[in-house]
């Protein structure tokens, strides 16, 4: 391959002209940009409205005290789409906690949304040591949220993956637990949900007792 400066290709032209198709590749490079981030949202949004769609068949929005249901899936179902559809069977939940090794961009947007609007009256956010550094935008994200709203933001050697809500209005105590992270992915993923009092206030009693190793965000 020949070591030539993108300069000397263009030395021959006139100048205006070789600024011009500059431009307009510049132009053409950054609506590619735009195209592929549009794309990947709108996978996503498919995605997600796959999973409401699939769970809506599968899985009822209230389950009785006591009950647990055991979900395989392809990576057909999001993760936090389990708890959306609970939380369809409920007013709202004055406590919701996730524990997962990292999350994505878009899952913020969607808990923030639920607080805003109401759903979620306390959050409790717990997440893997890597999601500072390897996700550092969305933990960012999530470190000013926190700020916002007052919830609790926990970075800890954390691999699992536990959501746990509550209506206590309701007496109404859910636990999800799944192999999957929060953030979308394509593969095979179980997933048990449970009714239960008992396994809520076991994991909330354990998670409650965590301390972040991140000094510079985070709510004790």
């Amino acid at each position: 391959m020949l070591d030539m400066d993108s300069n000397d290709l263009f030395s021959g032209f006139d100048p205006n002209t070789v600024a011009a198709i500059r431009a307009a590749r510049s132009t053409e490079i950054a609506e590619q940009g735009k195209a592929r981030a549009m794309q990947k949202a709108h996978r996503l949004n498919l995605r997600r409205a796959k999973s409401a769609a699939v769970l809506k068949e599968i899985l009822p929005n209230r389950i009785e005290d006591g009950e647990s249901w055991h979900v395989i899936s392809h990576g057909d179902i999001d993760s936090l789409s389990y708890l959306l559809h609970l939380q369809q069977g409920v007013n709202y939940f004055d406590y919701v906690s996730i524990s997962t090794w990292c999350m994505g961009s878009a899952d913020l947007d969607i808990l923030e949304g639920l607080i805003e609007s109401g759903q979620i009256e306390e959050l409790a956010l717990y997440v893997g040591e890597i999601f500072p550094s390897q996700y550092s935008d969305e933990y960012a994200r999530a470190a000013a949220l926190s700020k916002q709203y007052g919830f609790r933001l926990v970075v800890a050697r954390n691999h699992s993956k536990v959501m746990c809500a509550c209506s206590s209005a309701d007496d109404y105590y859910i636990v999800i637990e799944s192999s999957a992270n929060v953030n979308t992915n394509p593969r095979i993923e179980q997933t048990a949900v449970h009714a239960s009092r008992e396994l809520f206030d076991f994991y909330r009693e354990f998670f409650d007792g965590l301390q972040t190793i991140d000094r510079r965000h985070g709510k004790p």
